[in-house]
């Protein structure tokens, strides 16, 4: 659950990164707010946007079982993964 919490911070914050890269190489201080104040509402718009892609991207090509689940059981001392058949 974290690694995909993880995962999707990060598409959010890749335009706030690129902007402080692109801060830095028109040599502007990047931790001045008068530099980010207009910036942050498209950002954040392209941010979720991306988020939002990313999830419905891997909702298409996510793989599928199809067939019958059998979920886990316990045997004779052993627990038996469930599966689908």
């Amino acid at each position: 659950m974290t690694r995909g919490l993880l995962g999707q911070a990060l598409f959010f914050f890749v335009p706030f990164a690129i902007f402080f890269v692109y801060l830095l190489l028109r040599q502007r201080n990047p931790l001045a707010f008068e530099h980010w104040e207009k910036s942050i509402p498209p950002l954040a718009i392209i941010g979720l946007l991306m988020v939002v892609g990313a999830l419905i991207y891997t909702g298409v090509v996510a793989p599928r079982s199809t067939g019958v689940y059998t979920p886990p059981s316990y045997e004779d001392g052993v627990i038996n993964p469930g599966s689908f058949e």
